[in-house]
């Protein structure tokens, strides 16, 4: 029995870097590799000591205040059944417990290298497809290439890959081939993030390049500060004049912002519509908002009120707008919660992976800002994923204890997956 329990360890542990590789490409591949990840893990058993490691993580106590207050919305919803089924759309959030559990702390790499080879794949699948030479079904016109993958998920991923590849060239001690390889794959994802629509992925680019650069010269504040004052406008200014899309994209902007008042029926102009009216819903209801799964009437009544020539939405484009709305300051403060035990996390463990554990939180807390990404299915499953990996200790004492003497030999040999 505890040789079958190993060995779907083992198996889920490959089941994991099956799912990285899958967030940036397919949906239904992240579907069915979660649901053989969950079913290994029931055959796994071993309960109580996994019960024992997530009662001890700060990120998995995040979550259940975070769905908590998402339960006790639904005293003040309108409607029941809209509630429910709001949290029901969030159940890829509520796997993190089930990955933290699963993730065998001395692969942490494997689930890494696994979501920026997936990152990769979807890449040059896009390139291939501007350069002509595959084609797909469905694809109008070189202005989007990423239909292959929606831009609003896949940029922002491929700017936190490319993140994570220049964290292992600068802290990964790699030499020879293997650097070179990091470095020319680097260069291609920042070249392909300009060349790529989605603003959340360029803005996000910018904040996480500083951050590295803050992080490397840790010990020189000035000169970080210096660099990135820098480098990041030279960056800014080449991928302006080199890149037509990223050019187009900016221009967009400023022309959008400019005649909001004019004409909101722009991409960025819904964007702050969606933003003003929702703020006349937070106004009234700051506290504990409108309840659970209620965004989508609420709106609708103010949307008739201040705005009645633009269709209605269900996504303000902005987490912590859509959260306020339903749940008001008690929501918004769960919906930080999760990201503030990261930052925790970051600052009280010295493992290598501090940085990182940095840079993931400050990642999403940048991109919500633009959407709703834990509603949106991939980038759920990559808050869950990532969130457990980095959140996984080199030894749950809690849970070692509870294990009997020869089973925690065989964690402390390092034999556990």
């Amino acid at each position: 029995m505890k040789a079958f329990q190993q060995q779907m360890r083992r198996v889920n542990s490959w089941l994991l870097m099956l799912l990285a590789f899958s967030l940036p490409l397919s949906t239904s591949a992240i579907t069915v590799t979660a649901i053989l990840i969950m079913v290994c893990w029931l055959l796994e058993g071993g309960f109580r000591e996994k019960w024992n490691e997530i009662i001890g993580s700060p990120i998995c106590i995040a979550v259940f205040v975070f769905f908590g207050v998402m339960l006790i919305g639904l005293c003040w919803t309108d409607s029941l059944p809209d509630g429910l089924e709001a949290i029901r759309k969030r159940w890829q959030i509520l796997l993190l417990p089930i990955f933290l559990t699963a993730i065998c702390w001395e692969q942490r790499w494997r689930y890494v290298a696994g979501f920026i080879a997936g990152v990769t794949v979807t890449m040059l699948l896009i390139d291939f497809a501007r350069f002509d030479l595959l084609h797909y079904v469905g694809l109008a016109s070189l202005g989007h290439l990423t239909i292959i993958r929606n831009h609003i998920v896949f940029t922002p991923m491929l700017a936190f890959a490319t993140y994570l590849l220049l964290h292992q060239l600068l802290w990964g001690g790699m030499k020879g081939l293997a650097r070179w390889a990091i470095m020319a794959l680097a260069v291609l994802m920042i070249f392909n993030i300009f060349i790529t629509i989605g603003r959340a992925g360029h803005l996000v680019f910018f904040i996480l390049t500083a951050l590295l650069l803050l992080q490397y010269f840790r010990r020189n504040v000035l000169k970080a500060a210096l660099l990135t004052l820098i480098l990041l406008p030279l960056v800014f200014t080449a991928a302006y004049r080199l890149s037509p899309v990223f050019q187009g994209r900016i221009g967009l902007v400023q022309q959008q912002i400019m005649t909001f008042e004019k004409d909101p029926d722009t991409p960025v102009g819904l964007r702050l519509l969606f933003w003003k009216n929702s703020w006349e819903i937070i106004r009234h209801s700051p506290w504990f908002g409108v309840g659970t799964g209620n965004f989508n009437s609420a709106y609708s009544r103010i949307n008739l009120q201040a705005s009645p020539q633009i269709p209605s939405t269900d996504n303000p484009h902005n987490q912590y707008i859509f959260i306020a709305v339903q749940l008001g300051l008690f929501g918004l403060l769960s919906l930080l919660g999760l990201f503030g035990v990261q930052f925790y996390q970051a600052w009280q463990t010295r493992d290598g992976w501090q940085r990182i554990r940095l840079a993931f939180p400050l990642f999403f807390l940048v991109i919500m800002i633009t959407d709703s990404y834990l509603n949106t299915y991939s980038s759920g499953f990559l808050f869950s994923l990532f969130s457990g990996v980095l959140s996984k200790y080199t030894i749950n004492w809690q849970a070692l204890i509870a294990l009997g003497p020869q089973e925690a030999a065989t964690v402390l040999r390092g034999e556990s997956c």
